[in-house]
């Protein structure tokens, strides 16, 4: 697991320092700056002091490095505290370090919907510059051949799968000759329900009510949501329904045929759940059923079984392993937030990266790099 030191300064000057250091997995420690202002904005070339740094997948940095200060919100553009912190991340003097390490890793890109075309489009296009974009059956054939990638594979996939990937996301990987995979959850195909956390948030906000849900702020609904074992969720959600003031606005969901057109358009299809549970808080039958529910609609839809998976929340779960090996999956799909090796070593519990549409162009770099994950990481430890 990546360590690193926090990037954040502490309200002192540099820390004293110390011998170089490097994480059981070769990815580097990197080490408390010096303090600068809050309003300095990090320059673009950084005067030596701190630690030295060493790197046992790449080279050695004899000199030591410092890290620039982390700008407080009012530097930060457009006010967005995760881009900041990849404009931020993005002036380490390990960011080289990272970027040489992940081409030799495989980069599996999670996105939900499209929401800035525009951004979408320009990450896309950062892509074929920077990495090697592949195809769910190019990783695939490479589990089955036990072959490793190319160097900079880079696959794009998309969970929930709303219209947005139909209508903004097909025509630009089309466009620019990009594979993707899409994780569909089969109950909504065909229908104009909202996702259950969206419908969740807006009954909560119209009146709705639920007895386990009567205590804590609204912003931790989701989240306690997410953490009730799967009947006293639906429960609550039942609860919401039948006390709240309005009904959310139905929202158009894919349908079969696009579903097609989106496998035409060089899209994969994968499974992805009947509902979306949480399938760590599911008994044993309901993570079969909601697995098996939803590989025997695809399979009725596109004329022939799917063979990748997506865990709902991105957790690994180990019974629903066992299902997808029973069904004859080749893939399943994490959302750690990590970069994998080229030649995955789980087939069933690969990695993957969380990004947006409306992600800026330096924070993807950090992201593909492997920095801004691995901080995040680190700093999530530290909490």
């Amino acid at each position: 697991m990546t360590a690193l030191s926090d990037l954040r300064p502490p309200p002192t000057t540099a820390a004293p320092p110390g011998p170089a250091a490097v994480t059981t997995d070769g990815q580097p420690i990197v080490t408390p700056p010096t303090v600068r202002p809050p309003t300095v904005r990090p320059p673009a070339v950084l005067p030596p002091g701190g630690r030295a740094l060493r790197s046992t997948a790449t080279r050695t940095c004899s000199a030591p490095v410092r890290l620039p200060a982390e700008p407080e919100p009012a530097d930060r553009p457009g006010g967005h505290p995760a881009d900041a912190r990849g404009e931020w991340l993005r002036f380490a003097p390990v960011q080289p370090l990272f970027r040489a390490r992940a081409a030799q890793r495989l980069a599996v890109l999670a996105y939900h919907g499209v929401t800035d075309p525009r951004s979408f489009g320009a990450q896309l296009d950062r892509l074929r510059r920077l990495a090697t974009p592949v195809s769910l059956a190019a990783v695939q054939q490479a589990v089955t051949e036990r072959r490793p990638l190319p160097a900079r594979s880079v696959l794009v996939t998309f969970d929930d799968a709303d219209r947005s990937v139909l209508t903004h996301a097909l025509p630009a990987l089309i466009e620019r000759g990009i594979p993707a995979a899409a994780f569909v959850i089969s109950e909504l195909i065909g229908t104009e329900k909202p996702f259950w956390w969206h419908e969740a948030d807006f009954l909560a906000r119209h009146g709705g009510r639920a007895r386990s849900l009567d205590c804590g702020h609204p912003s931790q609904l989701l989240r306690r949501l997410k953490a009730m074992p799967d009947p006293d969720r639906r429960r609550s959600l039942h609860e919401l329904r039948v006390s709240a003031d309005r009904r959310p606005p139905g929202q158009d969901q894919l349908t079969p045929a696009d579903l097609v057109a989106l496998r035409e358009g060089g899209v994969a299809i994968g499974n992805h759940t009947q509902g979306h549970p949480c399938l760590g808080r599911c008994d044993d039958a309901t993570v079969r059923a909601e697995i098996t529910g939803a590989h025997e609609a695809l399979t009725r839809w596109l004329g022939e079984p799917p063979i990748a998976f997506a865990y709902p929340d991105g957790g690994h779960d180990i019974r629903a392993e066992t299902v997808l090996q029973e069904l004859g999956y080749r893939l399943g799909f994490l959302s750690d937030h990590r970069l994998g090796p080229r030649l995955p070593s789980h087939p069933l519990q690969i990695s993957r990266l969380q990004v947006d549409s409306t992600t800026s162009t330096r924070r993807f770099d950090t992201i593909l790099s492997g920095l801004e994950p691995a901080y995040r990481r680190w700093r999530g430890q530290a909490a």
